[in-house]
């Protein structure tokens, strides 16, 4: 009996072993076998390092280098990554739909002759020469024909020969500049309203030219975004021998990026625009010249008002324990206790979301304009005596103050903050939302106190 189970244990491992051997294993080797049939090339994407493409007459080559591609012929710069790679996933990936025999003197019938094929060639690590020659396309079905050794003709995905049907400009890098945006500590601008200069102050940007002052950091950042973002749209010249000829010996807009530590430089130029909407640029570490429109160049064009930054009273708000507010010599002063519940200090309490309005009010108040940023007289604007003054205290520390002036006309007042110093103008409107009335500020009285003290009042005119 033990002898019997033995022998049906062996036959059952046996068996197993061969469901998972030559079922199993076998299936899915078969399977990869198959897969591998079916493709027209079997290449590893990253393994091509080198792309030759004879296209009637014109013939372009690339060559991977340090993880980037470039372009030898017909002329020796950066290509873009994206072309590349669409074709490197064709050769990847482009399946035989169907093969068939056919003489050699017959392929100019599908176009894979000499004169009228697409001459694709590439090698690389581990990759020898491979060369195909892709024809016409099929008259049904839009695939093209393919042949790899003249004596047998494939019929492809259209999409290969797409790949590789693209001009110069196309396999060219477009970018009008080389950085790394998260590097960059510096620029320096020019531009037809003068001179710029930015500094990165942790995660912000100070402006040190022509005032020191805060900048506004989405416009500065949109400096570098169209550089790392915007693209060229032709190139107008290889090898320009004058650069006066584009407007760019003397150019409009002149932008240099330091990054790092070693605030490595690198620079691009940019003419008024000509012929039209027409801008040529010049990258400084690149030869040719190319083209832009001229809205590529509207992050450049600012005055310092847009530069800088416009609000004029930040401040933390939720370290905030009291606030003045003084109006047309009328004075109101609001405390916050333990229970985070304001009250006003001559009795009442505060209506909480009121005095939230208030800072919230004046932690957002932006500049409509800087009137002078080194003022000697305050008068003029009403500021020597000013009409109101807000006042923000944490504890004894004051966090931020603002003096109201005189209205500049019906939309706009004087203003400013004594510690940034400069006469800047503000909405009229904004008065009504930092200076409320005093009824408006305060809860409601409760109904038994109202009662208590009319009581109070009758007795005493009772005595009276």
């Amino acid at each position: 009996m033990r002898r019997n189970t033995i022998i049906l244990l062996i036959v059952a491992l046996a068996l197993g072993a061969y469901v998972y051997w030559g079922e199993i294993k076998g299936g899915e080797k078969r399977k990869e076998e198959k897969a591998k049939a079916e493709k027209l090339f079997n290449v590893p994407k990253d393994s091509v390092e080198h792309i030759i493409i004879k296209n009637h007459g014109q013939t372009f080559e690339f060559r991977k280098e340090n993880g980037s591609w470039e372009i030898l012929q017909p002329v020796k710069t950066d290509a873009d990554e994206s072309p590349i790679n669409s074709l490197l996933y064709n050769i990847k990936d482009t399946k035989k739909i169907r093969t068939f025999k056919v003489p050699k003197k017959d392929l100019p019938k599908y176009g894979l002759d000499d004169q009228s094929s697409i001459k694709l060639s590439f090698s690389g690590k581990g990759i020898p020469e491979i060369t195909v020659k892709i024809g016409d396309k099929t008259p049904v079905g839009g695939n093209v024909f393919v042949t790899k050794n003249d004596s047998e003709v494939v019929i492809v995905a259209s999409s290969l020969k797409n790949s590789v049907s693209k001009s110069l400009f196309d396999w060219r890098d477009k970018k009008p500049l080389h950085f790394e945006k998260d590097k960059i500590v510096e620029i320096k601008l020019k531009n037809p309203y003068g001179k710029f200069h930015f500094v990165k102050d942790g995660k912000n940007w100070k402006i040190t030219e022509p005032i020191q002052t805060k900048g506004e950091n989405s416009a500065i950042n949109s400096i570098l975004n169209k550089l790392e973002y915007g693209r060229i749209k032709s190139v107008a010249a290889e090898k320009p021998k004058n650069l006066a000829r584009y407007g760019l010996s003397h150019p409009a807009y002149r932008i240099d990026l330091f990054a790092g530590k070693e605030k490595a430089r690198m620079g691009v130029s940019f003419s008024a625009p000509r012929h039209g909407d027409v801008i040529y640029g010049k990258d400084d570490a690149r030869p040719f010249v190319f083209t832009v429109d001229s809205f590529f160049v509207k992050p450049f064009k600012k005055k310092l008002f847009a530069y800088r930054n416009k609000k004029i009273a930040e401040f933390n708000r939720s370290k905030v324990d009291r606030i003045n507010l003084l109006y047309k010599s009328n004075l109101m002063i609001f405390e916050k206790d333990s229970s985070n519940t304001w009250h006003l200090s001559t009795g009442g309490k505060a209506k909480s979301w009121k005095i939230s309005n208030i800072l919230l009010t004046l932690n957002n108040l932006k500049a409509k304009s800087f009137v002078n940023d080194h003022p000697k007289f305050l008068n003029q604007y009403g500021l020597l005596n000013p009409v109101g003054r807000i006042e923000v205290f944490a504890g004894n520390d004051k966090l931020v103050e603002l003096e109201i002036g005189k209205k500049k006309n019906d939309k706009l007042v004087y203003a400013r903050n004594p510690l940034l110093k400069s006469v800047v103008t503000i909405q009229a409107g904004e008065l009504d939302k930092l200076f409320p009335k005093k009824e408006d500020l305060l809860e409601p009285k409760p109904k038994k106190e109202i009662k208590k003290a009319s009581k109070s009042d009758s007795v005493k005119a009772k005595k009276k």
